[in-house]
């Protein structure tokens, strides 16, 4: 759509207008999106795009501030009008819904609840009492002491701070409802206090990364005892958190992954099957981990690691990983067939192998094949190979040729000049290797 030009007295003006008409035009389904993820941050590349876009470039007055400045300070004003609770101008309302752990923990809530924690909210911020500040434009008043004011914001923020963190551990103490989970405990014959330490694990977890998981997790290992349906409703729950953010194995108690469904879930990324012990000895498990990422195999028992079908699996599976780089495939850095196959894959793997092959000529022709591999490797070539024409035209396909590793010979040769100015222009910077006698045939600075 075309720009459209308001014309006001001030900024503030025009943001209230900007974020009225925004609401105006908004469907109820944009507006439920806007007001379940109040958080700046998420819409600045999309929604804020479209108010930069058609509201504030070549308008007059949005002109004289920065548009990303603006276009934050519009989408606070549309969440103030769709919002009871979101107050401009109180600090701490402010910097709450700048909190991204509060943003999950209202969503969560209203899940809980039906309902957003607005009352909650709103009595909270009457506690949080701050140190009175003059406005921006009063400063200049000989009545106001400049360093009182510097005194008093940076004690607000301090202020500010602390509540919102305090805000947040109440407002997930309502969300996880701990007095719940003990009720299900006790009617489904389990200890409590079997399961505290994991409880607090997940709560340090939110605390600590601001992740939240709902604590009914804690009871996946007792299938028998909680019922199939719980059981898979509170393993979906996991699954999911673990998809997203896979480094969760490191923090979870490993006795959830005895279930060798949520274990798969972890198996997708290599790194876990370090922390899975339990399945580094497991066929079944060692292969679902290698067919996702074959780098795993530094991670399987030594049976794996010695047994060319399995290492070959592995390299077939790197998914253009270096998985010579790994300690484990020492034995195959001398075998022409794996290091064939893993340099097929992913030229990187020929700085990692035996030095001899970087003067075999077809195994550099694989790995400068890759054109579009932004790995350079010309450099790790033999001398005899750096002298090789036909190497030198194939290394000139891809994103950065490196002429400066190119013999003598050829960087005065006018066939690979003209393969150079052909696919780089004469303005690569490639060209500072080349002759002196070719940069001026191709009038090069």
């Amino acid at each position: 759509e075309d720009t459209m030009e308001f014309v006001f007295d001030n900024c503030i003006e025009f943001v209230n207008a900007v974020a009225n008409d925004c609401i105006l035009n908004m469907n109820e389904k944009m507006k439920k999106t806007l007001m379940d993820n109040p958080y700046i941050t998420d819409w600045h590349f999309t929604y804020g795009m479209y108010i930069r876009n058609r509201y504030i470039y070549d308008n007059e007055i949005a002109n004289e501030y920065d548009p990303d400045d603006l276009s934050s300070g519009i989408l606070k004003t549309i969440f103030s009008k769709l919002l009871p609770d979101y107050v401009l101008e109180n600090a701490f309302i402010e910097m709450l819904y700048d909190d991204k752990s509060f943003i999950k923990l209202r969503r969560e809530y209203k899940i809980i609840y039906g309902y957003y924690p607005e009352k909650f909210v709103t009595d909270y911020a009457k506690k949080v009492v701050l140190e009175p500040v003059h406005p921006c434009e009063e400063w200049c008043s000989p009545e106001v002491d400049y360093e009182t004011e510097l005194a008093n914001i940076s004690k607000n923020f301090e202020i500010c701070h602390n509540a919102v963190q305090q805000f947040n551990k109440e407002l997930a103490e309502l969300v996880w409802r701990t007095d719940l989970l003990k009720k299900t405990a006790f009617e489904c014959g389990i200890d409590y206090e079997k399961i505290a330490e994991k409880v607090e694990n997940i709560k340090e977890l939110f605390y600590k990364v601001h992740l939240y998981i709902p604590i009914e997790v804690c009871l996946l290992p007792y299938k028998n005892q909680i019922g199939r349906e719980r059981y898979i409703a509170y393993r979906r729950t996991l699954s999911r958190q673990l998809k997203e953010n896979p480094w969760l194995v490191e923090e979870l108690d490993k006795e959830y992954f005895y279930d060798r469904v949520l274990a798969r879930t972890a198996l997708k990324y290599s790194q876990t099957l370090e922390e899975l012990t339990m399945y580094q000895d497991d066929d079944a498990m060692v292969k679902y981990a290698l067919k996702h990422n074959g780098e795993a195999i530094q991670y399987a028992s030594k049976r794996f690691q010695e047994d060319r079908e399995w290492v070959r699996y592995a390299i077939e599976h790197s998914q253009k990983g270096t998985v010579m780089f790994w300690d484990c495939m020492e034995p195959y850095r001398k075998d022409k067939e794996m290091v064939y196959l893993a340099c097929k894959i992913e030229r990187w793997n020929l700085v990692y192998v035996d030095e001899a092959y970087r003067d075999d000529l077809e195994l550099a022709k694989i790995c400068l094949e890759q054109r579009h591999n932004p790995n350079r490797i010309f450099s790790f070539l033999s001398k005899r190979l750096q002298d090789n024409k036909e190497l030198v035209l194939l290394d000139l396909e891809g994103y950065y040729p490196e002429t400066d590793c190119y013999s003598k010979r050829l960087q005065d040769d006018d066939e690979v000049a003209a393969k150079l100015y052909e696919l780089h222009g004469p303005e690569a910077w490639s060209w500072d290797h080349m002759s002196e006698r070719l940069r001026g045939k191709y009038n090069i600075c």
